[in-house]
């Protein structure tokens, strides 16, 4: 054995048991599960029993209290402001899954935070330890004269691609109604905890479809958003966005250094089984593509095409770089940053310029909305 980390899971439900429970599990040499916390008694009873936990509870605060406790993952929806404070406050290591708040200012309030603590504090954004990502990374940073990235979103309903994992409690899933699915993610962004943040970040007064968008920017874009900035540096302006069908689609055109022009679309096909993402990187003489599959189906290689030029030649070549699971890789990266004190390479600052971008794009949604008419007193 291997020195493993001892660590806490707060949230028990589907992203922490397709990919971040087994990913702890299978390697009890580096990790040691000590501690599950979850709001729903069931979920906690049952996730406890499958990993042989001998302590659950649904209070964060006596799991941070446990001793031999070192470091905590944070695997609930919703904002992981108030939880990743009070966990930096005990005095743990911090593994928080993006995004870390809905506004600006609740990254900032962590940022303060974490910059006065002894503590490692990692932003779960698995596609950047995507071994197809990281290898497309270093070739669109050699490209000369990139003009334009286009970036597309197609999304299913979740729970279309969850049905093959063994996600406790077992509940059997059927397709709902799009309108139904539509009206529960309105509900959230303009009556949830979270939605208070989101109108922090599209403006005061914002329509309920900007919450809408801007929710899903949080959500789903953000990985989009944080691959990006990893591979081009920091957007100078987002020129235009636009959303349609109460804000279940957008699209934005954000103007980077230089000439670069990036494009971003997310769509809502909740009807087909087939999640798609797709990022599209265009120069003078090379195009590259990268295709993302579902988070949720581990193993699965990213595709990785690149188009280029050889004498009079257009040679097109698909590479598969590594079969390894991009979640596994972001938690080993973690617990290496700990055990080494090193900083880890999606921190806080990430999140940061994550939100920066999103309010942007948000705002502007704002700004293109038609002026709504005035009550008559």
């Amino acid at each position: 054995m291997r020195d493993p980390l001892r660590v806490g899971v707060v949230g028990c439900g589907g992203i922490a048991q397709m990919m971040h429970l087994p990913t702890l599990a299978e390697r009890p040499d580096l990790f040691s599960i000590v501690a599950v916390a979850d709001v729903d008694p069931k979920t906690l009873r049952e996730v406890a029993q499958r990993y042989q936990v001998g302590f659950a509870t649904r209070q964060t605060a006596e799991l941070l209290a446990r001793p031999g406790l070192e470091a905590v993952l944070l695997l609930a929806s919703g904002s992981h402001e108030r939880v990743t404070l009070q966990a930096l406050a005990a005095d743990k290591h911090v593994f928080v899954e993006k995004p870390v708040g809905f506004s600006l200012a609740e990254a900032e309030n962590v940022a303060r935070a974490s910059r006065g603590s002894r503590r490692v504090l990692m932003v779960g954004y698995h596609k950047r330890f995507d071994p197809h990502y990281r290898r497309a990374r270093d070739v669109v940073r050699g490209l000369r004269g990139l003009r334009f990235v286009e970036v597309t979103v197609l999304h299913p309903d979740d729970g279309a691609y969850r049905t093959h994992h063994a996600i406790l409690p077992a509940r059997r899933w059927s397709q709902r109604p799009e309108a139904k699915l539509d009206a529960a993610i309105r509900r959230e962004a303009t009556t949830s905890p979270i939605a208070a943040a989101l109108e922090r970040s599209a403006g005061r007064g914002s329509s309920p479809a900007v919450r809408v968008a801007t929710s899903m920017l949080f959500q789903s874009l953000i990985h989009d958003i944080n691959a990006l900035r990893g591979m081009l540096g920091e957007p100078e302006q987002v020129i235009s966005a636009h959303l349609w069908r109460a804000g279940m689609a957008q699209t934005s055109l954000t103007r980077f250094r230089g000439e670069l022009r990036v494009s971003m679309s997310w769509v809502s096909l909740p009807g087909l089984k087939h999640y798609e993402e797709s990022l599209l990187f265009a120069s003078p003489d090379t195009r590259l593509k990268l295709v993302f599959p579902s988070p949720y189906l581990r193993h699965l290689p990213t595709s990785l095409t690149i188009e280029r030029r050889e004498g009079q030649e257009l040679v097109v070549e698909r590479r598969t770089v590594s079969y390894e699971e991009a979640f596994r890789a972001e938690l080993h990266h973690f617990r290496d940053c700990v055990r080494r004190g090193r900083r880890p390479e999606t921190g806080i600052e990430d999140a940061l310029g994550d939100a920066r971008w999103i309010q942007a794009i948000a705002r502007r949604l704002t700004e293109s909305e038609p002026a709504r008419p005035r009550r008559r007193g």
